[in-house]
């Protein structure tokens, strides 16, 4: 009982600790949009060029419902994309850590895709899966993909030889070695990974939704310019700010609790 509340206080003091490393990020935000105001009304800028915050910050509230209408698509896509890298790119990088054949005849092969600018296949992909769901998941899933093999391949091949000797000598099986040493040292990688993978799934959808949607905040961006609604278009990327820093922050979350999780569980 008292190891399992010593662990608790653990994680709640990590916790806090990481919410007060977000407080100078606030304040220089907050100066920022300070200086962004004043700049604004000093330089008599156009509501259309460059829309001040308590403007944009009154759009967000005027269009609150439209806004929240559109994030729900855009973010539900999104971590579909990502979802599936995470499965992908994780088993991938794992065959190819512990398979020479997957490593020399695949790996290339993924690097070759990576080169390729994936705009570029939003319209590959209209052809292939038309103007629905699956071609915006699919675009969100080959942006976040890569991350994850890589990460996945590093952290694997970064585990120590000498531990990796050290299981063999004690007749380990592979599976055990895998198990017990290789995964759980790449568990910081794999949430690097991860980190990178949920950023770049989102910014897959809103590409998707530039093209092909008839909702989401990507379609919505596209709309507002089209009206020059200036207001509307940035408040809609604060949203999208919201929301990727959102989906961020509880891989963070997830990341302290599981690695501080593992560590225990070796101890």
């Amino acid at each position: 009982m008292d190891e399992d509340h010593d662990y608790q206080r653990s994680v709640v003091g990590r916790l806090i600790a990481q919410a007060r490393s977000l407080t100078m990020p606030v304040i220089l935000t907050i100066a920022l949009l300070v200086v962004w105001e004043a700049a604004v009304a000093v330089l008599d800028v156009s509501v259309v060029t460059l829309p001040p915050p308590t403007t944009v910050a009154a759009a967000i509230f005027e269009h609150r419902d439209l806004l929240m209408q559109h994030s729900v698509p855009t973010t539900v896509e999104g971590l579909m994309g990502f979802g599936l890298a995470v499965v992908v790119g994780m088993g991938l990088g794992i065959l190819l850590a512990l398979s020479k054949f997957f490593r020399v005849a695949i790996y290339p092969l993924i690097v070759a895709f990576q080169v390729v600018p994936k705009v570029a296949l939003a319209p590959l992909f209209i052809v292939w899966f038309g103007l629905g769901m699956t071609s915006r998941v699919l675009l969100a899933f080959v942006i976040a993909f890569f991350p994850m093999v890589v990460n996945t391949f590093a952290g694997i091949q970064g585990t120590d030889p000498m531990m990796l000797r050290m299981a063999r000598s004690f007749s380990a099986t592979r599976w055990t070695v895998f198990r017990k040493i290789e995964f759980p040292n790449a568990l910081p990688y794999i949430f690097s990974g991860l980190k990178i993978g949920v950023t770049f799934a989102i910014i897959g959808i809103i590409v998707a939704e530039f093209v092909t949607a008839q909702r989401g905040l990507g379609y919505l961006i596209v709309f507002a310019e089209g009206n020059i609604d200036t207001p509307l278009l940035m408040a809609a990327l604060v949203v999208l700010s919201v929301i990727g820093l959102l989906l961020y922050g509880a891989i963070v979350v997830l990341e302290k609790v599981i690695i501080r999780w593992d560590v225990g569980q070796k101890l």
